[in-house]
């Protein structure tokens, strides 16, 4: 399987990849959602890395993306409350940025 090494930053930096992110991130998500657990976000965090690969072979995924297809994945897999905790946040912390 090819391994992602990059990814563009929302300033356009490209940085190392760390799964541990989203990992965190979907973890956060199950916890304030109450759907899941930490073993869990590691199967849903497996299920995104495998379609950032499969969508960004050729090419360095960014931020936007990446969140995009935790989105998708959580949907997909019925996780619903946790995906809407996961947009919820997303666009708090969108707005927070804007303030900035």
């Amino acid at each position: 399987m090819y391994a992602i090494k990059k990814c563009s930053k929302r300033d356009g930096r490209v940085v190392r990849f760390d799964r541990n992110r989203i990992q965190n991130a979907i973890s956060k998500a199950f916890i304030e959602s109450n759907e899941g657990n930490v073993d869990i976000a590691k199967k849903v965090t497996e299920s995104v890395i495998e379609r950032i690969v499969r969508s960004h072979i050729e090419t360095v995924p960014n931020v936007e993306q990446i969140q995009d297809l935790v989105e998708y994945t959580l949907m997909d897999l019925s996780f619903t409350q946790t995906a809407k905790c996961y947009i919820l946040y997303r666009e708090k912390r969108n707005r927070d940025r804007e303030q900035d």
